[in-house]
């Protein structure tokens, strides 16, 4: 009887506990997550900053290098949306745009000597935007989908003491001179992550700013010209001119019309026109504004202390559709020639460059597989352009993407067959070497939604007959490569990135780390920010030489008080992270 009691029980008990334990896993599943670090600034920081140290120990053990040394100039170029598929396709289709095969080509970047990968999930998404990546490779600090230069805690009420120094303000303390290129507008996430502060990327112009806030924060447009480090900008080339009320009709745009939330553009409506702000702010300072490709070759870069140039109402067209008479656009290699030439100055601290190759982003958002690596190619070029006009024994270039795509490099393709062509033998029923996860090329591929009516439901992507591929004008400036399932726009991807380094510093890009270490990587070669006392190098005054190059003129210090105080810093920076 006592057995049979301790049985049941026993059988309560456990019951009970599977109660327990069946409804916290449910909890569990239906439970916001929660980050398991502060995900604050500070915790951002410190990590990045132990990565550094880690690499600097493996660096002095088993590099056998005499130290990292300084970097006078520090560029660093974005692909945005340009992962691993896109880098090995596009090198394949600038290799097949001369005449080869393709396989064998090598990319501008292909032998830098710093190689790694890059984590990009923003602290709130597994697959990250381009504010949040952004934020995090010119901060140092990662935060929340769609924030620039914000930690995760901003909001409307709080915007301003959620602010995070980035990358063009160290450089400016610095005593360096400053830009940024970019072939979308220059108020997109990224290139706004380089020098304004906003928990919503879309306020680019006013209008986009909720009428309860607008009298709490600037757009971005305005934070670019009226505050720091935006006003203090060197260099500003890309699109956007609607933002800043400088809308001009004449101007000639491409005769294609793209889809898709990318290209919706923020117009202001409050009748400023902030370019003519911008040059009267600019008073007594040789400074210039262009608007096209004949605008900009005509200036005199070499002389000038400050140039803003707009090309596009907009995002700027394609490459492979742009207007390159002197009356259109500006190529991207064009405007990291001009951007350099402007930058460089003799006797002079340095510079730092932003280029973003914006529109590989767009491509693949639209499935035009073709304009994106046509875009990698041209990011490519700007690269081997500005490989030619800079010294490395001085200059950190870094070539990265803020996150990858849905796209796939998938088949069975013969050797040098055409990468924007079919990824199977012809017997076979044909399929395309480049494909996406997701994206409006299922609707183009489908035949119950080829229309332009709304989508039917997104199952029947999964249902519906497909459309025979070889019976498709395949060549169409707008054709989509297929999909898989319909979206209005394809997804970005939340695979790691590929990292490129030369130059001073290069060898601190290794391995896979998080997306925030890259600002590190900057600070420390580049002698500024919030990691330059850590480099000893940076404790030699650098200046120009004659010929331009920087050439060290001796220790600010003696040998054995720059000791000293290299040792206190660690000291005091150690236990700065223990706490």
């Amino acid at each position: 009887m006592r057995s049979s009691r301790a049985m049941k029980s026993s059988q309560l008990v456990l019951s009970g506990l599977l109660c327990v334990l069946i409804c916290d896993i449910g909890g569990v599943i239906g439970a916001v997550f929660k980050s398991p670090n502060s995900d604050d600034p500070t915790f951002w920081r410190r990590h990045a900053e132990s990565h550094l140290k880690k690499v600097l120990e493996y660096e002095s053990t088993h590099a056998g290098k005499n130290g990292i040394g300084a970097a006078r100039n520090v560029i660093i170029f974005v692909g945005d949306g340009m992962g691993v598929a896109s880098l090995s396709t596009g090198r394949i289709y600038k290799g097949q745009l001369a005449g080869r095969s393709g396989e064998e080509e090598v990319l501008s970047f292909d032998r830098f000597e710093g190689t790694g990968f890059s984590k990009t999930y923003n602290t709130d998404r597994q697959v990250p935007d381009s504010a949040g990546t952004a934020t995090a490779m010119f901060t140092g600090v990662k935060t929340r989908r769609g924030f620039i230069g914000v930690d995760y805690s901003a909001t409307e009420t709080n915007e301003v003491a959620a602010t995070v120094s980035n990358m063009m303000e160290w450089a400016q303390a610095a005593g360096k001179r400053t830009g940024v290129v970019t072939t979308t507008r220059v108020t997109h996430a990224t290139p706004a992550a380089a020098y304004a502060h906003s928990f919503d990327r879309n306020w680019e112009c006013e209008v986009k700013i909720p009428v309860s806030v607008r009298n709490k924060t600037k757009d971005i447009a305005r934070q670019l010209v009226e505050n720091a480090p935006g006003n203090k900008l060197n260099v500003i080339m890309g699109g956007g001119r609607g933002a800043f009320g400088d809308l001009r009709p004449d101007h000639l745009h491409s005769s294609f019309r793209f889809n898709g939330s990318m290209e919706k553009t923020c117009n202001r409506q409050d009748g400023r026109n902030l370019v003519d702000d911008w040059l009267k702010s600019k008073n007594g300072s040789a400074a210039t504004y262009a608007w096209n490709t004949a605008q900009l070759m005509s200036a005199n870069v070499e002389d000038l202390d400050y140039l803003l140039g707009l090309f596009a109402d907009t995002h700027m067209s394609y490459e492979r559709v742009r207007d390159t008479s002197t009356g259109g656009e500006p190529s991207l290699s064009d405007m990291t020639e001009k951007a350099i030439q402007v930058l460089k100055r003799k006797n002079s601290n340095g510079f730092v460059l932003m280029v973003e190759g914006g529109r590989i982003d767009h491509a693949h958002h639209q499935n035009h597989a073709h304009l994106a690596l046509m875009e990698v190619v041209e990011l490519d070029r700007a690269v081997e352009r500005a490989l030619g006009m800079v010294d490395l024994e001085d200059t950190l270039i870094i070539v990265t993407a803020d996150h990858s795509h849905a796209m796939t490099f998938n088949g069975y393709p013969d050797r040098g067959n055409d990468i924007l062509g079919f990824g199977n033998r012809p017997e076979q029923r044909p399929y395309e070497t480049i494909t996406y996860a997701n994206g409006p090329g299922a609707r183009t591929h489908r035949l119950n939604e080829t229309s332009e009516e709304e989508p039917a439901s997104p199952s029947t992507s999964f249902t519906s007959p497909w459309i025979p591929v070889e019976t498709m004008n395949r060549s169409a400036m707008d054709y989509r490569h297929q999909a898989t399932f319909f979206l209005e726009d394809e997804t970005h991807g939340g695979e790691d990135v590929a990292v490129f380094a030369t130059g001073p510093g290069a060898g601190l890009v290794r391995g896979t780390f998080e997306q925030n270490y890259i600002a590190y990587v900057m600070s420390y070669a580049g002698c500024m920010g919030p990691v330059k006392g850590l480099n000893e190098a940076c404790l030699y005054k650098r200046v120009s030489s004659g010929g331009g190059a920087a050439v060290t003129v001796g220790p600010v210090k003696s040998a054995t008080s720059q000791l000293l105080i290299s040792i206190l810093f660690l000291a005091v920076a150690k236990l700065c992270y223990h706490f």
